[in-house]
Parts: structure tokens; sequence; C-alpha cells
């Protein structure tokens, strides 16, 4: 054997005892890479943003702590600054998912009347990491079992800057997305709010406000602004942006997109208020664009406590949205779909997470969804009981997380009201869901 055969056989057994024997905390995604930061310093329990997290985000993705591959322009100018290792993560989830009783007596291909195994529930590609000194970017590839196909999911891209004014920090920066609220860094927005996982089969409420709804199917830009680590303001504006089947309204013009939140922290404790919202026009798919669109505006108020402590961890969040629904199209023309000019929609959701030494915890939900009546907007052929929209209940959530990466969850979700109907007893009725969920992210 000569000395290079010699000296490649000897690299790769190198590899290979490494492999085996690198500790598992540092199979991480890519944003742990290029910080060279365990999962814990930006979360505290995947996907739940800690303070350093959110700054993170906020100073879009561009904090680095290993080496990085630079070059220099012509004017000395540093033109190019990106990891040695490529910024691409994975995320897999599959799912065991009950109801009970089975919501029909017919077997299905995908299911044997007790429960729907998908494997996968979700399984992501990532490109989440620094594109350069100023700029980053977080951007996701699902694959979905139904159609066996990729498509994109919530991609945020940033630039971001970050000032000393009168010894007060001040980040200035910009956002494109693809979904509003993904960009932003608090867990009580629609885009990031609990429950963080749900099996693709489990049956969920028809109706929720257009904001939480909007994911994938729009494109905006923004501007924000981050004073002393205390108030953040946004306004952006998004236009439809098809992926795959149009959707069932088209956004006429801009749709403006406004966030303000109030935060503090003192010591492991933080705490934040806030109010956002979204107003668009549009016509139904498929009409002649004749007359006054119709209008949906969604105001909301939101907040968030956090304490994280080196063993225990106690996160208390929720939202409430009001949606005002102006159907200047729809109840003036031929073809009519609701029944008054006007309706109303409103929104909350509350939880209580906590953990005991990042490995063990649980979440309580709540959430409850009213509507005006509108005999034609929540017909019974549209799947709705009354005439109306309303739906509420709880959800049960406990989690192990043998390695920071890595989440074993049980969840179950009891309603009080689906689609309109009160359901007794609350305990036997069909749409009750049992989830067993396996969460890997490498």
């Amino acid at each position: 054997m000569d000395h290079m055969q010699y000296k490649m056989k000897f690299n790769l057994w190198l590899m290979l005892l490494l492999i085996i024997f690198i500790p598992k905390v540092w199979a991480l995604p890519s944003f742990a890479r290029q910080t060279g930061l365990a999962c814990t310093a930006c979360h505290t329990v995947f996907p739940e943003l800690t303070t350093y997290g959110r700054n993170f985000k906020l100073d879009g993705y561009t904090a680095v702590g290993t080496r990085q591959i630079r070059a220099r322009g012509n004017s000395g100018g540093v033109r190019l600054e990106i990891d040695n290792t490529p910024p691409l993560s994975v995320m897999f989830q599959l799912a065991d998912v009950f109801t009970s009783p089975p919501t029909s007596l017919t077997v299905s291909s995908s299911s044997d009347g007790r429960g729907s195994l998908e494997f996968p529930t979700q399984f992501s590609f990532f490109y989440a990491g620094r594109i350069s000194p100023d700029m980053g970017g977080f951007i996701q590839a699902t694959y979905d079992p139904t159609s066996g196909t990729f498509a994109m999911d919530n991609t945020d891209l940033r630039w971001a800057k970050r000032f000393q004014v009168d010894n007060r920090d001040l980040v200035i920066g910009l956002t494109a997305n693809n979904n509003p609220t993904v960009q932003d860094v608090f867990n009580d927005t629609p885009a990031w709010s609990f429950p963080y996982a749900v099996g693709s089969s489990a049956v969920e409420p028809q109706m929720n406000p257009i904001i939480d709804t909007l994911g994938g199917s729009v494109g905006g830009l923004g501007a924000y602004v981050f004073w002393n680590q205390s108030i953040y303001a946004e306004v952006s504006a998004y236009r439809t942006a098809y992926q795959g089947t149009p959707a069932s309204a088209d956004i006429q013009g801009l749709a403006p997109y406004w966030r303000l939140a109030l935060t503090k922290n003192f010591g492991k404790n933080s705490i934040e208020v806030g109010t956002f919202g979204m107003s668009f026009n549009s016509y139904p798919n498929g009409v002649a664009v004749i007359g006054v669109p119709n209008q949906l505006v969604d105001t909301a108020v939101d907040a968030q406590y956090q304490y994280v402590g080196k063993t225990n961890i106690i996160t208390i969040k929720g939202n409430w949205i009001n949606e005002n629904q102006y159907w200047n199209y729809s109840s003036q023309n031929a073809v009519t779909t609701v029944s008054n000019p006007t309706d109303n929609l409103k929104a909350i959701k509350c939880d209580v997470t906590y953990y005991y030494n990042r490995e063990v915890g649980g979440t309580v939900g709540y959430f409850d969804t009213t509507g005006t009546s509108d005999p034609q907007l929540y017909s019974a052929t549209a799947g709705y009981f009354n005439n109306i929209p309303d739906s509420e209940g709880s959800i049960f959530e406990a989690n192990y997380l043998p390695w920071y990466n890595t989440k074993f969850t049980v969840q179950y979700t009891i309603y009080n009201r689906f689609n309109g109907a009160t359901l007794m007893p609350r305990f036997t009725n069909g749409y009750n869901t049992l989830t067993v969920l396996a969460w890997l992210m490498f």
C-alpha cells in the first residue's frame, strides 16, 4: 500500500470515528452550526424563542461563532463572508392520529378506521443561515404526502443593521416573507403559535381569521425597527403570490400589515404586550372585477410572559383577533355567497407551557372562535351547523426531549363546539383527536 492510499484510508477511519463518538448534542440545525451554540441559546424548547433567539432573528440571522470564508474587493471592503458548512437542515415529523370514536365507518386507503399513520406528516428541507454580513435567510421547502411533491413553505429573508444611539441599541431591518407574522419574534402570533405540530389528518375547525390562513399564498416586503431592547415596530405590504392551486380570493392592490410590541427583560424573565393587524381588498375567485371589492380587516392584541431558568422554564402567552368582514361585492352581485352585508369573526388562543430541565414538559392550550350568524356563508353544505362558525376546545400536550433536537409528543384535543355544533358529551364526540408524534431536527 503506497503512502497516498494509506493516508486516504487513515482519514476515512478518522471520519468514521468522529461520526460515531461525536456527542449527540452537536447534531444540530444550521443556525447552531453557524453560531457554534447549542439549541438552548436560541430556544427554550424548539420552536419557542428565548431573548437571545429573538435578537438573533432581528439581526437578520447573521451572528456567527465559527470560521468564515471571506473575500475582499478591490476597494478593500468585504465582498464575501459565508460559512464553511452549507447552511442546510432537515425537519422530519411522523405521527399517528386517532379520532374517538372514528369519524367514519368506511375504511379508506389512508386509514384503518382507528387512526391514520402519517410517515411523514411533515418533511422539510431548510436553508437557514447567513447570506452576507448584513443578510440572512430562513427558507423552507416541504414535502406534501398527498401530492408526493415538494413546495415552498415558510420563508423569511432579512437585511438588518444594529446601531448605537445615545448608548442605546437601535436595529433597523427589512424583511421579505411569504406568511404574515412568520417574521415575528414572539410565539404569540399566528405563524408560530401553539400547537406547533398537528397531524395532517387531524380534524380542525374550518373558519379562522384570514391572517392565520395566508401562509405560502402571498409575498410581502416590510421594514422594522427595534429600539433599546424595548419597542418593536413594523410596517409591511403583501400581494398574492400563487403556489400551485390559486387561493380562494385575490388580494387587490397591496394589503398593509402592521405590528407594534413593547417588551422588557428583567433577569430570567421577559414580558411582551403588542398589537398587529392586516387589511386587504379582494374579489371572489373567478368573478368579473366590477364594483367595490370585499374588505377584510384583522386587528389583534397579544401578550407573552417567559421565565427561563437553569432548570425550570415557564411561558404564558396568547392572542385575540377581531376580524371585520365587509362583503361589498359578495352581498350585492348576482353570485351571492353571503347573507349579510357585514360579518364579524373573533378568535382567541392562549396557553401555558412548563419544562423541567428542557427534557420533560407540556402545554395546556385553549382556543375559541365565534362569528356572526350567516346562513349562506356558514351553510350546512359547507360543513357548518346552525349557520355559525363557532369552535371551542382545549389542547393537552406532553413532551419528552431525550436530546435538544429530538421531541416526542402526545397531544389530545377536546372540542366543546365544532363548526357551530355544540358537542355533548364532550369526551366522546367524533372530533376529539389523539396524536402521537415524533419531531426530529438535524
